[in-house]
């Protein structure tokens, strides 16, 4: 099962990176005029955020570094759901264009927050 834990983490870090870059483009698009009518632009990223669920859903069954386990798995998953409420304040209900674009803003400092946990597997030390 190792064997393929490779190609699953490669296939998660691209999906990673593919679903940063449209949610630049479409919250710079929705920052100033929402909602977001090209239908492309809807589904297109929410099959890749399933693939990126999907392969990190593999990466924590494959390696055994649970939630609730393993202190860095606990918090990416943490900052993952504040990611995806954030992304709903910018997609759905941002009333105005400075909520969307705090909640742009802040979403994508969580993404690079996740990022930064992936990477050093650790839990920061100032969070306790």
């Amino acid at each position: 099962m190792l064997s393929i834990y490779p190609v699953v983490k490669i296939t998660h870090a691209c999906c990673a990176l593919l679903t940063l870059l449209l949610f630049v483009w479409r919250g710079s698009l929705a920052v100033d005029r929402p909602p977001i009518s090209r239908r492309w632009l809807r589904w297109v990223p929410d099959s890749v955020d399933t693939l990126l669920l999907a392969t990190g859903v593999a990466l924590v069954l494959i390696s055994g570094q649970y939630p609730f386990v393993a202190g860095w798995v606990t918090l990416k998953l943490a900052a993952v759901l504040v990611y995806i409420a954030l992304g709903f304040v910018v997609f759905r209900f941002g009333r105005t264009r400075g909520q969307r674009k705090l909640a742009w803003l802040s979403a994508m400092g969580v993404f690079f927050a996740i990022v930064w946990l992936a990477h050093f597997r650790q839990v920061p030390a100032w969070f306790g």
